[in-house]
């Protein structure tokens, strides 16, 4: 991972269903209201990719499938942020973070891990080591059981088969090791309670206080 960058990158992670692509549009405009700097929106175009939603729906149905899905989306990611313009700030929709997480939720699931498993959890950690900076993750936390109901009521083909306990476990896992790799790779950690949604202008309020305040707009002073 880069040291220096003149950019920042905000990841936002969070369970299946819990409303990141309702979010993120309206949180670039607001960043870009309140920001002296432009930001960009890098997102997973789940709908029109047709190899993801392949892989997707062959895991669900398949279990043993994971691996393929699983690196394909690993490989989009770090491509992704490759040769990023320095003169943006950027919000990406979940980052390498979120694969570290999905593994741990397989490798937790796995009766016993094989090779392929190991050899794709390293692989990750290999790719990060040529991934940006992430400057902050914000953490949309929801009950699971709300984003399987969100998830459900979307009604995404590639989705059918994804058990609200499967949606459990990655909300489990998201809890227990995000904040670790947080601390691992120097990234600020954010929660934002999403259960109910929330204010998206406030959202970015916070991410230009608690993340790069040198980027907020200063407020006019009366004369």
């Amino acid at each position: 991972m880069s040291q220096v960058q003149e950019f920042k990158l905000i990841a936002v992670e969070g369970n299946i269903g819990v409303g990141k692509s309702t979010l993120l549009p309206k949180l670039i405009a607001d960043l870009n209201e309140h920001s002296e700097q432009q930001w960009q929106l890098i997102i997973e175009d789940v709908d029109t990719d047709l190899e993801f939603q392949r892989l997707l729906k062959a895991f669900t149905v398949d279990p043993t499938k994971r691996i393929e899905f699983q690196r394909y989306i690993t490989n989009k990611r770090a491509t992704i942020c490759q040769n990023l313009d320095p003169k943006f700030n950027y919000v990406i929709e979940r980052s390498l973070f979120s694969d570290l997480v999905f593994c741990q939720a397989n490798l937790a699931e796995a009766c016993r891990p094989d090779g392929q498993d190991l050899d794709y959890y390293y692989d990750i950690q290999q790719k990060l080591k040529d991934y940006p900076q992430v400057s902050a993750v914000i953490y949309l936390k929801s009950d699971p059981i709300i984003s399987y109901q969100r998830m459900i009521e979307r009604a995404r083909d590639a989705e059918i088969g994804t058990t609200q306990e499967y949606l459990q476990l990655i909300s489990d896992c998201h809890d227990t090791f995000l904040p670790h790799i947080c601390r691992r790779y120097n990234t600020k950690f954010i929660v934002q309670e999403w259960t109910d949604f929330g204010c998206h202008e406030e959202l970015a309020l916070r991410i230009l206080t608690d993340v790069c305040p040198e980027l907020a707009k200063k407020p006019v002073e009366l004369a």
